[in-house]
């Protein structure tokens, strides 16, 4: 097995400052993850697979729900979620795998998503923020990590640093485009407000948004796990138990999450056979090996919220019931 990269030498800083930094909870201010576009699983043609029974798309890193313009034929210019911060916890059995630190996000984007609905192309265009739930096994030492951010592709994602994050905190984040919004340089405004703490945060940025779809997503996200690799990866996910969502808006209007698409995370080859199409074939090698799972509920009674429940041993069958 490759060499484990620890994490104080991946993010250049000492042993002992890496404790105290796990210890004290800022750990997560050292090192924000990176998020990325959504990956799909793929049959031999190419198209995006999904559940043989649902509608679901089956993806590498996303779990959530997403309006697309491909179905819905309009473009989305204003996104909004509340959430609940789900509490994580070190998932030992990535500890078989030599892992010792694991990451969740919660968070609300425009773009990223399929173009159609092969997903024969994609948007590289993702503008997004949210919330960090990270867990960490150094040594024996178990650690949570709390912390929020945004981001904007291609660049890293960047710490919203005096937001303070804590596990049952129930966040609401937006995210509009306020001024020249069928323009390259459009002009962003995005919010986050802690009800449970008073933490409030704005910012107003420049980016060009595809404005393709509207996102509420739980991710893994993606980084180095082995000092060798020589491409990023997708990262273990920390077992964040449940993840609440709800009061989703697009466009300013009350979102209905059952006209868009139900996304499904996956990865672990042995879930092959719940696939649709060429099942002894999935097209593409299984690049998210870490055996989690993050399955969706369907929508609640009033269609703009959704739970997402986290599983393990590659199992897409976990109970997942909306509240």
């Amino acid at each position: 097995m490759a060499k484990r990269w620890g994490l104080a030498a991946r993010l250049g800083i000492g042993a002992l400052t890496l404790i105290f930094l796990m210890v004290s909870g800022r750990a997560g201010y050292a090192a924000p993850a990176r998020h990325a576009p959504i990956k799909v699983l793929r049959d031999r043609g190419g198209k995006a697979l999904h559940l043989s029974n649902a509608t679901g798309v089956l993806s590498y890193n996303w779990s959530g729900y997403v309006l697309p313009n491909f179905e819905t034929g309009q473009t989305y210019t204003a996104a909004t979620a509340t959430w609940v911060v789900p509490a994580v916890t070190f998932d030992f059995e990535d500890s078989f795998l030599n892992v010792d630190y694991e990451f969740s996000s919660s968070w609300v984007g425009i773009g990223g998503y399929c173009e159609d609905a092969d997903c024969f192309t994609g948007d590289t265009s993702l503008i997004q923020l949210g919330t960090e739930q990270d867990a960490y096994d150094v040594n024996g030492i178990l650690t949570t990590a709390y912390y929020a951010w945004y981001e904007k592709l291609p660049a890293a994602s960047k710490l919203i640093k005096k937001f303070v994050v804590n596990p049952g905190d129930t966040i609401t984040a937006s995210l509009s485009c306020i001024k020249h919004c069928d323009k390259k340089q459009q002009t962003w405004q995005l919010t986050m407000t802690d009800a449970t703490n008073g933490s409030n945060w704005t910012k107003k940025l420049k980016y060009k948004a595809s404005e393709l779809s509207a996102d509420w997503i739980e991710e893994a996200p993606y980084g180095f796990e082995f000092k060798k690799q020589k491409h990023p990866g997708y990262l273990p996910m920390a077992d964040y138990g449940t993840a609440s969502f709800s009061s989703a808006t697009a466009n300013n209007a009350q979102a209905n999450l059952g006209t868009g698409d139900s996304v499904y995370l996956t990865g672990d080859p042995l879930t092959a056979t719940t696939y649709t199409g060429d099942e002894s074939n999935p097209g593409e090698s299984f690049n998210n090996i870490w055996g989690q799972t993050s399955v969706v509920s369907s929508p609640n009674s009033t269609l703009d919220g959704f739970n997402a429940c986290w599983g393990s041993f590659g199992v897409l069958t976990q109970p997942c019931n909306p509240d």
